[in-house]
Parts: structure tokens; sequence; C-alpha cells
């Protein structure tokens, strides 16, 4: 008995949706997400044009594309609702939590293209992990707050700085990650690479960092 001609495509459809929400629940970093689904879409819609029926191709694209939107704003308005205005003030009453904190403790902060400097603190319960707090521009230095964390954290801050500065004169702000075990134990950090991470855009004059960027 011959399967209708319809079968393939629909069977096709349902999988690529599927696929979005899962893609999107199980947490992947959007790099992962876009390449994933591109290797499924590509396979997909060759296997169509090989095996469907002639409309199989444009309609599957055309469901494949609408789950993405979804999908994508979905995600969007997942990550707005994780996310907490704070003042300055706010900002280092949240850092003097993490590093009062009895550890684990992580801690991540970047000053982001808009000039917002993302702290993602996990401080206590009230703070869940995946949640991140937003300092919106003002009158302080974006970078000069991430650094200010390298020499309040780490004990030996200098080549992390100079590594920070030089990502910083390439044009990249990278994500600054400090952590520790336990009290006991010291502070480590790292920089993490963010390919849409990049330098504030605007930000105040500040003598430390302006000469960075002079040509």
């Amino acid at each position: 008995m011959t399967a209708p001609g319809w079968l393939l495509p629909v069977l096709a459809a349902a999988f690529l949706v599927l696929a979005y929400r899962t893609v999107r629940a199980g947490g992947a970093g959007l790099r992962v997400a876009v390449a994933l689904m591109a290797v499924l879409n590509a396979g997909l819609l060759w296997l169509l044009w090989d095996k469907g029926p002639p409309w199989s191709v444009p309609v599957v694209a055309g469901v494949s594309l609408v789950a993405a939107v979804v999908n994508l704003r979905a995600a969007a308005l997942a990550l707005m609702a994780r996310v907490e205005r704070i003042d300055l003030a706010g900002f280092r009453s949240l850092v003097g939590t993490v590093a009062a904190a009895a550890g684990p403790q992580v801690m991540g902060v970047c000053a982001l293209h808009t000039g917002t400097v993302a702290l993602t603190a996990f401080g206590d319960d009230a703070r869940p992990e995946g949640r991140q707090f937003h300092l919106p521009p003002g009158a302080h230095c974006p970078l000069c707050l991430v650094e200010d964390q390298m020499r309040d954290f780490l004990a030996e801050p200098e080549p992390l700085l100079r590594e920070y500065r030089a990502h910083l004169r390439a044009g990249s702000s990278r994500h600054l990650l400090v952590k520790r075990r336990s009290p006991q134990d010291p502070w480590t950090g790292r920089l993490r690479d963010r390919a849409f991470y990049r330098v504030p855009a605007v930000r105040p004059t500040c003598p430390v960092h302006d000469p960075l960027f002079t040509p």
C-alpha cells in the first residue's frame, strides 16, 4: 500500500516544528541552535525535493519559517522576563552579595554594545540562576565597572586586565566570569567569547579607556 503524497511533507513539517521547540526548551546557545536547525532544514528540504510532491518544499519551508519566528519571539520574551533593571547602587549591592556568599558562587558581568552593563549573579534563593540584572547607561563608564570586578575579586587581576583591554582594542567586549567553590578557595576569572558582544558604541568620557580607541 502506497503512502499518500501529503504524508511526507506533513511529517517533515511536524518534525521541524517540534525540533524548534525542543531546541529552545533545551537552552542551546544562539549559534548552536541556528546551526542545528539549518542542518535539519537543509536535510529535510532536500529529502522533500527528491522524494516529495512539487508543492512540498515551499510549503514546508514556509511552515519552518513561521515556527522559527514564533520560537524566536518566545525566546526573546522569556529572556526579557528574566531581566531586572537596577541602578548603580543596586549593582554594587548585588556584587557585594556575591562576594559575601558562602559558595559555590558564580558571577558574570559584561558591557553590552548599548552601554548597558549586564550582571548575572547567583547570590541567594531570591536571585535564581539565569536571572539577569541590567544597569542602564549613565554617568559611569561600563568598561570600568567590568574591570573593577577583576580587581576586587581576583588576587592577580593584571593578566586578565591586559587580555580584556586587548579585546577592547579589537572591538570585542568580552564577558567576565568569576567564580569560586567555597570561601576557602580563591576566586578565579576568565573571559568568555560572545560573538555579538561589541564595545559600547556610546559611553561617557573615560581617561582610562578612551586612549584604547584613539587611532
